[in-house]
This record gives C-alpha cells, structure tokens and sequence, in this order.
C-alpha cells in the first residue's frame, strides 16, 4: 500500500490530538482531584457516586439533624422531670413534719401554702414546659398548653375517669355538734362527745365539678362497675347516688345521710369536693371482684392553671360562646416519633398522664380540709376560755369546763386525722415519685437507644466518606504520575512528528 505525506500528516494530527486529550484529562485529574469530571468518563464510577452521595445525605439528615433534634427533645424532657423528682424530696420533709407533729395555727399554714407552691412548680414550671415551642407532655398537642392560661366559665366538660379497686382510700370522720349553747348544764354538756366513723372514698382528679349535666347531656354522674362480664351500673339517674354539698350534714357518713334523710342511696357523689363516698355493701362488691370502675362526671368553671381534662381523660367538651360539642378520645399512646435510621423510628415525648399524677393537688385539697377542721374546733375552744375568763358564777365555770374538755377531746381526734392525712401526703409523694421514676427510666432506656443509633450512623457515615472517596477521589501520587506520563506522551507525538513530517520528496531525489 502507497503511504503519501497527506496520510501521514492526518495520522500525526491524530495521535497529537488523542495525546493532547489524555493530558487534558491528566491535568484534569491533578487540578480536581477527582477521577472524572463527566458520567460518560466512566458510568460505573459516576453511578456508585450517585449511590454514595444519596446515603450520606440521609446519613447527614439523620445525624446531624433527626437524631439531634430527638436527643434535645428526650434532654429537655429529662430535665423537666428530674426538677419534679428533686421537687418531691422537698415535699417529703413538709408532709413528715405534719405527720409527726402538731404544728401551729400559722405553721400549718406556711407549710400548706409551701407545698401548694410546690405543686404549682410541678405542673406550672415543669410539666407545662415546652420545646420550640413545642408542648412536651401534651401528646399530639404540641400546639396547646397543659394547663388552662386563663380562667374560663365558656366551658363545659363531661369527664370519663377510670379507677381500680385499689384506688378507694379508707378515711376517717369526725362526727361532732359540740359548740355552746346558752342555758346547757354541764350534765347536758357532759352528754357532747365526738364520734369517729370510717368511710369509703374515691377522689376524682377534679374538686369544684358541677351538678349540672354539659349543656346538651343528659349526666350529671354514673359509674359503672366491671368485673368479669359483668356490669353494673350506679347513677343518679337509677336512683342509686345522691348528689350533695360537702356542707350538707352527714355527706362523709352515708349511712347517716340515708337515715336523716329516708334515703337508700349506694354512694354520694360530693359534687364540690369532688369526691365519691361508697356505701359499705357497694365497697365490699367492689374489693371482693376486684372490679374496674369508671365513672362519668362534668366540671365547669376552671380556674387558671387548671389541667386541661383532654389531656388525661376521655372527655366531651361544650363551649358555651361558640356552641361547639367537641369529642376527645382518651389521650394514651399518642407517642411522636422521630425517623433516626433507614426504616427505624424512635418515640421521643413522654405524656403527663403517665408521668404527673393529678392526685398531689387533691391530695393537698384535702390536707387543707382538716386542716380547717382543727382550727375550727381550736376556735371553739378560744372561745370557751374567754367566756370563762369573762364569768365568775362557779356553776357556768363548770359547765364550761366540761364543755371544753369535750372539745379538746375532739380536738385530739381532728389532730390525729390531720397527721393522717399528712402521712397520706408522704404515701402519695411515694406514689408520684414511683410513675415518675418510670417515666423517667423508660425515656432513659430510649435515649441510650438513641445513643447507640447515632454511634452507629457516625461510623457508617465514616465508612461512607471513605467508599465515596475511594470511588471518585485521584490518589496525588497517581495523578503527578499520570500528568507526567500525558506530558511526556504528548511530547513525543510532537518530536515523532516533526521528525516525519521534516522531510519532503526532495530528500530522497
């Protein structure tokens, strides 16, 4: 075959171009540090790169971002509750120095009022904490308060509230009329005497609760019992709970109340103190089945810093101004998760239903009651002394005298029911701390959880880095090398070239 000069010179030009291109992409390599600049260079490399940059933005996303979120989340709410936690150790020494002693008129009252602020510092401060902005303990409800931020008298609830048989306190009462009377004798007098009788109680979550049904209802109170398949059903309706006034006489002695009264109620439903007094044949069935009970009631009238009922109870809430009938399911298992890991999620938040047990403020309802029941018969007897300081017939003296011997006695009954109802303070302090302490375990089993979840996704956001690196990263070694080898072929392209195309026909003539 006939090789001309035009062939050759077309052939150099294309081993000149093919060497400039191999340098072009040498001094790319060595400029960017990357193997390729274009997915045609090489597909396998640009498709891996693909896959490697899609994990470590979700690798980043989760790290960098799901995780931290979740772990402010669980810290902010782990530290809202370790608060209430030290919060119940302080109570502890109040509720034992009541328990354990008679204080003053003025110490029984700092130390109520200490412990109201106690309680306040506990919902208020801690478990109406927020987040972001975010509502910690409210459930799906992020947006809304724990707790009402005003007083409102525009709404109505009926209440569904669950109990266990466990959760009926047996409490003593002081049954009493001693108080002077002008003309008694002292035999008359003598004849006085308190008389303690045991009741049955249940405490509802909420004092102050209205006898009324919500505008549109029909209930103003029922409970109903099960056991086994079987239900019983106690309401006002049937006949069976009375509704009255913790001032109506005998509203703690039910079998006194049905006497007085011609009654054959079962339980009373003491509407403003917010509790339930149980007949004895109905506790019996009660604690002999074992029975779960719930029992539907309705409040108004909250007061500020009240706990929205939603929060803790299956409830139907009317609003009086805008004459909307709201339904609100019961509020358990209403868990946010956070997606921490390809297919794995965590739930972050902790409801105040399962860490915060309304029992302390009506725990601290009814220290204030007896309370009030020793500074009652305390006043009576001041004034016994004071009319007889005033007289000096020797006959009203002594049945003065007897009359406050009466009452002193009483005295010492109400004294030993208020130390009992302090050292229910200590039993319920124990109890609070007991549901706390298990929320707080359980979160902290979830945020260790969420600590080996972020160790984790750092080390396969490493190995990642590393993969994605060796994919698409120039070792600097091996681009001087191959600069220099582009370099160096280009070079003799050129010198082979020039040689060639240096000679002409003349040189062989």
């Amino acid at each position: 075959m006939r090789v001309t000069n035009s062939m050759i010179s077309n052939r150099s030009q294309v081993h000149i171009s093919n060497a400039k291109n191999k340098m072009l992409t040498a001094e790319e390599q060595y400029t960017t540090m990357k193997k390729i600049q274009r997915p045609s260079e090489d597909p396998t490399i640009a498709s891996r790169s693909l896959k490697f940059r899609t994990t470590m933005a979700q690798l980043t996303q989760y790290v960098e971002k799901n995780v931290q979120d979740a772990m402010d989340w669980m810290d902010t709410t782990e530290g809202a509750m370790k608060k209430v936690s030290s919060t119940f150790t302080d109570m502890e020494g109040y509720f034992s120095q009541g328990a354990n002693s008679y204080p003053e008129s003025k110490e029984r009252t700092a130390i109520l009022t200490q412990l109201r602020q106690y309680a306040t510092a506990i919902f208020e401060d801690n478990a109406n904490a927020d987040y972001a902005g975010r509502y910690m303990f409210t459930g799906y409800r992020t947006d809304t308060s724990l707790l009402f931020p005003n007083s409102s008298d525009t709404l109505e609830y009926e209440i569904t509230e669950k109990f266990k048989s466990t959760d009926i306190d047996t409490i003593r009462n002081v049954e009493s009329d001693i108080k002077y009377q002008d003309g008694m004798t002292q035999e008359e007098y003598a004849k006085l005497e308190a008389k303690v009788n045991t009741g049955y109680r249940i405490q509802l979550s909420y004092n102050n609760c209205s006898n009324q049904p919500i505008t549109g209802g029909n209930n103003v109170f029922s409970m109903s019992l099960t056991y086994g398949n079987t239900t019983e059903e106690y309401s006002v309706d049937n006949g069976k709970v009375g509704v009255v006034s913790q001032n109506d006489a005998y509203a703690y002695d039910i079998d006194r109340y049905n006497q007085m009264n011609g009654t054959n109620y079962e339980a009373l439903y003491i509407y403003d103190a917010g509790e339930i007094v149980l007949g004895k044949t109905l506790y019996s069935t009660i604690q002999e089945k074992e029975a779960n009970f719930s029992i539907d009631y309705t409040k108004n009238k909250f007061e500020k810093s009240d706990i929205r009922p939603e929060m803790y109870f299956k409830c139907n809430r009317y609003d009086t101004v805008s004459m909307k009938n709201t339904y609100f399911a019961d509020p358990s298992d209403q868990n946010i998760n956070y997606e921490v890991n390809f297919s794995q999620t965590l739930t972050v938040n902790t409801q105040a239903k399962d860490a915060f047990d309304t029992e302390i403020y009506r725990c601290l309802d009814y220290i204030e009651r007896v309370i009030g029941d020793v500074t009652d018969v305390e006043n009576r007897i001041a004034d016994v002394e004071k009319k007889i300081a005033n007289t000096s017939d020797q006959d009203e003296i002594a049945s003065l005298g007897t009359l406050k011997t009466s009452l002193e006695n009483e005295q010492q009954l109400r004294v030993s029911i208020m130390n009992e109802a302090f050292g229910r303070g200590l039993t319920m302090v124990n109890k609070c701390e007991a549901t706390l302490n298990v929320a707080v375990a359980e979160l902290g089993a979830k945020y260790n959880r969420l600590q080996m979840t972020q160790d984790r996704l750092s080390d396969e956001k490493t190995d990642t880095e590393e993969k994605l690196s060796n994919n698409e990263d120039m070792d600097i070694a091996d681009a001087v090398i191959g600069l220099t080898q582009a370099d160096n072929l280009h070079q003799a392209s050129l010198s082979a070239t020039a040689k060639i195309l240096g000679n002409s026909l003349l040189d062989y003539i």
